[in-house]
């Protein structure tokens, strides 16, 4: 059985279009599904959690972008669950992950039932509010700051509105100083910005971590060190095309536990968590999705 979840605002209508196509789909196959479409956060979550205690589901599908997959994400982590996206937000980093961003509704749905799903890692993060998981890249400094301005800028659309956050927020910047446990090694770090990746793109295609696997095991730590405002102003638009690296001031640690502490805060799939400090630690084959590259 499918659970069809939709953000009725993504897309300004797209996803509500999407949904209906997919239903239609189904329909014709004699599917049995249930969709759950609100225009609120709080009602999505209390009829998705609501929905999946009845254990009759297989298949879960997010219509909508990358806030909507990791609202999904906290119900369907660790269990015996599927989930892919149908891509119709502005950043669909998931999408790009897991190869549904440029495939048609089509294609996902007939991928969907033709084939078994596999297996990627996620990102498990423990602090004072409880658990929260994340699938892409969890950030905080410089870019969880951009982030933050980035959600409450209307316009414009993509990735302009993180090139205009990076000029807002730079302007008043400075390096924080990162207390560290690195797979139980303590490190004190000064860094512009510290970021722990399971996927390779965030805010819209950025790729902050080429080389990061959501199936090896490991995170990748991305650390940019002290560095002037001009030096990263000119790293940041480098990052949309995993054109920063290698740079000297950029570090890329392998881990799979990391306890950030600092006078910051941190952003995972580009949703608010908490501030520091903070655990995160790799969870194998925690999610099961297709692959459709």
């Amino acid at each position: 059985m499918w659970l069809i979840v939709v953000n009725s605002k993504s897309g300004k209508g797209k996803a509500g279009k999407l949904s209906n196509q997919l239903s239609t789909l189904m329909q014709k196959d004699h599917q049995i599904y249930k969709v759950i479409n609100t225009d609120s956060a709080a009602d999505t979550k209390r009829l998705v959690e609501q929905e999946l205690e009845t254990n009759k589901y297989q298949y879960l599908v997010a219509v909508g972008g990358d806030g909507l997959v990791n609202l999904c994400l906290q119900y369907v982590a660790c269990k015996p669950i599927a989930l892919t996206v149908i891509p119709a937000g502005t950043g669909n980093d998931f999408a790009r992950a897991v190869g549904t961003y440029q495939k048609s509704l089509p294609d996902i749905y007939h991928a969907i039932k033709s084939s078994n799903a596999d297996k990627i890692d996620l990102g498990k993060i423990s602090g004072s509010f409880g658990e929260r998981w994340y699938v892409q890249v969890l950030s905080t400094g410089f870019d969880a700051l951009v982030n933050s301005l980035a959600n409450r800028i209307k316009w414009p659309k993509g990735r302009l509105k993180y090139t205009l956050g990076t000029l807002l927020t730079l302007a008043r910047f400075k390096p924080i100083t990162y207390e560290v446990e690195i797979d139980g090694k303590q490190l004190t770090i000064p860094a512009m910005l510290l970021s722990i990746a399971n996927g390779q793109t965030y805010g819209g295609g950025m790729r902050i971590c080429p080389d990061a696997s959501n199936s090896d095991g490991y995170f990748d730590v991305f650390i940019v060190k002290p560095v002037s405002r001009m030096v990263l102003l000119t790293i940041f638009p480098k990052v949309f095309f995993g054109k920063h690296i290698p740079h000297p001031r950029i570090e890329i640690l392998k881990a799979k536990q990391v306890r950030l502490d600092a006078k910051t805060f941190a952003h995972a799939d580009g949703e608010y968590v908490s501030e520091l400090p903070i655990s995160i630690s790799n969870e194998p084959k925690a999610l099961s999705t297709w692959l459709m590259k």
